[in-house]
């Protein structure tokens, strides 16, 4: 809102710039100081106003370190005292025309005056809607239009019945009560969209917490119970993997995250390391112009890859009953679709286990319980989970489009 109030005062200043030299050479010897006073005040006027609405704003963001129950309320930046000196000054400059501008050409050289009202009205509107007085309001607007009638009357009372003067009178009360409403309307709409950001978000956070536990805390727990108390490797590798998870947690309670945000190449070597926790040995191979792309991969699509690829990593040995893969990443080139000519991560993990039942492989990706959800999330972003298996190979395949490199 701020911004839009100085864009208004500032946009004034324009017309005052444009206006006022040749109004000045209009006026009678007698008017000029008279003039040059209201000048003056006007500008005096607009500096408090773009200060005062600056300190608010430089108040209502400033850090505290109270508690929330001693914490003093932030105040508005729009409030109580610059809508009063926003009306009231209105009315003064107003009238002031009546004093300064001659008859013959008060009406043509009171325009940017009654822009100034105009926005002067705005502002108290949107205050309004953000809780300030309706009488405030209601009684500014009125004293506006009385004395906007005045100054006109007093030229020409006939001109009271005019279209253009009828026009210019309705439309304060047209602005006041249409900027009100559509303030309201915005803030409403604010709330609305701020409740769904919240929902969205308790939604994600959610989502994270399941892939963990099904990737990570669930991983561990079935290491657990096929671990052999015998096999000292065995051992040491569940406990690295604990020490691990627990890692991830006071990542996660510190930052919101469970990893720390790498670039994708460093992302692939992360999960070939904790791959060796749980008993899997992984053969990277970069290929093509990966590299050249890694920075052009932002962090979200790293952790939606990372969290797909963790979840293929650990089925190979829970369920493939291997403890060997092979991870291929590369880069593969659309060209069809809307995406002609853009590069595609490609991830694809191979191992030789016995591969998926052939009721999955019917199917597809959806009838598996620890990658459907990695498949559709994928698939928001434009990428693709697939599966090719028989007994001996299996290759699960990850692609998502990226922005070219430059």
């Amino acid at each position: 809102m701020i911004r839009i109030l100085l864009i208004f005062r500032l946009i004034h200043g324009v017309q005052l710039a444009i206006t006022v030299p040749g109004t000045a050479g209009r006026l009678h010897a007698a008017n000029l100081v008279p003039a040059a006073v209201l000048l003056v005040l006007v500008v005096a006027e607009s500096s408090w106003f773009v200060a005062h609405l600056i300190g608010n704003r430089r108040r209502s963001v400033r850090p505290t370190d109270q508690p929330p129950p001693h914490r003093p309320g932030r105040p508005v930046v729009y409030d109580l005292r610059a809508a009063q000196v926003e009306l009231a000054s209105a009315v003064l400059i107003l009238l002031s025309c009546v004093l300064v501008l001659p008859a013959g050409i008060r009406l043509d050289a009171m325009a940017p005056v009654v822009a100034l009202t105009t926005e002067q009205i705005t502002g108290a509107a949107i205050g309004s809607a953000l809780g300030l007085p309706m009488r405030l309001l209601v009684g500014g607007t009125a004293a506006v239009v009385a004395s906007y009638a005045l100054v006109v009357g007093l030229v020409s009372p006939g001109a009271l019945g005019h279209a253009d003067v009828l026009i210019g009178i309705s439309g304060f009360v047209a602005l006041a009560y249409l900027i009100r409403r559509g303030a309201r309307f915005l803030l409403t709409l604010a709330s609305e969209l701020s409740d769904m950001g919240e929902r969205l978000s308790e939604e994600e956070q959610r989502r994270m917490l399941t892939v963990e536990l099904h990737n990570h805390l669930g991983n561990t727990f079935v290491m657990f119970e096929r671990l052999d108390p015998s096999d000292s490797p065995g051992v040491a590798r569940t406990r690295s993997a604990v020490l691990v998870a627990a890692e991830r947690l006071n990542t996660f309670v510190a930052t919101g995250r469970f990893s720390e945000k790498v670039p994708l190449i460093a992302m692939l070597h992360r999960q070939v390391g904790e791959a060796e926790l749980i008993g899997l040995q992984v053969e990277l191979i970069l290929a093509g112009r990966l590299t050249e792309v890694t920075d052009a991969v932002d962090a979200a699509q790293v952790n939606l890859l990372e969290e797909a690829l963790r979840a293929i990593l650990i089925n190979v040995p829970r369920n493939a009953g291997v403890h060997e893969a092979l991870l291929h990443a590369g880069l593969a080139t659309e060209t069809g679709g809307t995406r002609t000519g853009a590069d595609t991560v490609e991830l694809v993990v191979t191992d030789e286990g016995k591969g998926f039942p052939p009721e999955i492989l019917r199917q597809g990706v959806s009838a598996t319980r620890s990658l459907a959800g990695h498949a559709e999330r994928l698939a928001r972003w434009g990428g693709t989970l697939t599966l090719e298996s028989v007994p001996g190979c299996t290759q699960v395949t990850l692609r998502l489009p990226v922005s070219p490199a430059e």
